[in-house]
């Protein structure tokens, strides 16, 4: 009797093994985490603060709807200092950017000023409409259709972009959501003004907030750091004479999300298992030439 001839990994000739014979050097080629990407605690920490900074964008945007709704608040106040620290964004943007600044960024900041214009008398013509849009509904369901575009806005945040100039997908549909809420909030006020402040707060909040801190997190991360704390404190501090249990949970919250999710993510990195083997498929190599 003949011995068999040595096993060897072809499909395409016929061996005298069992289709699924596998002999003793078939996991020679086994391979651990190989693609296992190990975290650094201050950078997890820095990136998890984006997500904290948008909660709390949210939780301050609210608690300004609140004092509104219960007259703490008067319109022209929060008109005033909304138009205030607008301005003092852009002086503070073009300080920093005052050797760096190229003519495409000019361009890019004045289109920026006429939207704004645009779309501030805009909503000033539109704000006796907006304020009666949702007379005939009911205020539970402006609440839970609220919560429901709020959720959305959470969602499609654009977390990860370093986008300064625009909006894009899926940002388009976080910043839609925000605006929505925002509408449908509005329509809860009693006066014209209040309700042409808030949603002027609302666009300048959730579209050009959102690429300052960009920006911010790009050319310092202790200034990024600086307002996850800054805007978790100012949340913290408005629903504090709303709801003290909110403001308390939100705080833990932050402080959970921020420094507490990141530690966790590290430590269950230690269970990863991750193998590669022969038995994984094939991927083709495409060489491309160019002549």
């Amino acid at each position: 009797m003949q011995p068999r001839r040595p096993w060897r990994k072809l499909l395409y000739i016929k061996q005298e093994y069992p289709d699924d014979y596998v002999d003793d050097t078939f996991l020679m080629e086994l391979q651990k985490n190989t693609n296992v990407r190990m975290y650094d605690y201050s950078t997890v920490v820095m990136q998890t603060a984006v997500v904290t900074q948008h909660i709390s964008s949210i939780m301050v945007f609210i608690a300004v709807f609140i004092h509104l709704y219960r007259g703490s608040l008067t319109g022209k106040a929060l008109l005033w200092c909304s138009s205030i620290f607008t301005v003092l964004g852009f002086v503070f943007w073009d300080i920093l950017n005052m050797y760096l600044r190229t003519p495409e960024q000019r361009v890019v900041r004045l289109n920026l000023i006429k939207g704004a214009v645009f779309f501030a008398l805009l909503l000033f013509g539109l704000s006796p409409i907006l304020r009666t849009l949702t007379e005939d509904t009911s205020s539970d369901t402006i609440w839970a259709m609220t919560v429901i575009f709020f959720f959305v806005n959470l969602a499609f945040h654009d977390y990860s972009s370093g986008n300064l100039t625009n909006i894009r997908f899926p940002g388009s549909v976080s910043l839609n959501a925000a605006v929505l809420a925002g509408v449908l909030l509005a329509s809860r006020l009693d006066s014209n003004l209040c309700v042409f402040a808030f949603l002027s707060f609302a666009l300048k909040w959730f579209a050009l907030f959102p690429i300052f801190r960009r920006y911010l997190k790009r050319i310092s991360a202790a200034a990024s750091m600086a307002t996850t704390l800054v805007l978790a404190l100012v949340a913290a501090v408005m629903f504090f004479y709303i709801s003290r249990a909110i403001a308390m949970l939100h705080v833990f919250s932050t402080l959970f999300i921020t420094f507490g999710c990141p530690l966790w993510l590290i430590w269950v990195q230690r269970y990863k298992n991750e193998i590669h083997g022969p038995w994984d498929e094939a991927r083709p190599i495409v060489h491309r030439y160019f002549h």
